[in-house]
């Protein structure tokens, strides 16, 4: 009988913790410490610039989000990635897994015209490598009732020794609010070594969250 591999596997029990969750709607408060409850999941798949490196993965984000306050969401971020290196010509697999906390700003400029600022601090553990790392992001947001799109660049760097872990990315997609509960977003990344300045790789990736 065919087995998943041990990453798919995370990915089913993340699957299956979702829908727990949803299950629990109906009795989950709509404040929790002044803000509200969200939960969103996010797919990646990201595609290195010789197509040699696929990396596959999944990310849990429970959030609270604020109206007003110098903070408009604070999310914890949980993730497992799954890779496959063909550059050898056979296939190596490797897992990796972060954890990391992200806040964002949200400032209007317009109507329908606004920014927003957020920085992250992580965790990230893969089977060859443990390092901290840290982002921040600065994005232009145009919103049309419940059409949005995104334009914004991410600076990101390791917090330690580690070599090899600074990008510069640029990050556009469209966005759409889905009555007052639900949200999806598709994101297309594109990310250049810090020092080279070389092209390192190309990302997809597809976010839905609930509002409780």
């Amino acid at each position: 009988m065919k087995t998943f591999p041990p990453a798919y596997r995370q990915y089913a029990l993340l699957a299956c913790l979702i829908a727990a969750l949803s299950c629990t709607v109906s009795s989950a408060q709509t404040q929790l410490w002044g803000g509200q409850p969200e939960l969103g999941i996010g797919f990646e798949r990201e595609t290195s610039a010789d197509k040699s490196l696929v990396a596959n993965s999944v990310t849990l984000m429970p959030a609270l989000s604020y109206k007003n306050g110098a903070v408009n969401r604070v999310e914890l971020l949980i993730s497992t990635e799954r890779d496959t290196d063909s550059s050898t010509g056979t296939d190596i697999y490797s897992n990796l897994h972060g954890l990391a906390i992200r806040a964002r700003k949200d400032v209007a400029l317009a109507d329908h015209l606004g920014m927003y600022f957020r920085g992250l601090l992580g965790r990230s553990q893969s089977d060859s490598a443990r390092f901290w790392y840290g982002y921040s992001d600065a994005a232009l947001s145009v919103e049309y009732g419940f059409f949005d799109f995104m334009l914004g660049l991410r600076i990101q760097r390791a917090l330690d020794e580690t070599t090899d872990q600074g990008f510069n990315k640029l990050r556009l997609g469209p966005g759409f609010h889905i009555a007052d509960k639900h949200r999806i977003e598709i994101n297309w990344v594109r990310s250049w070594q810090a020092e080279s300045h070389a092209l390192d790789s190309d990302s997809v990736l597809l976010e839905y969250t609930f509002k409780f």
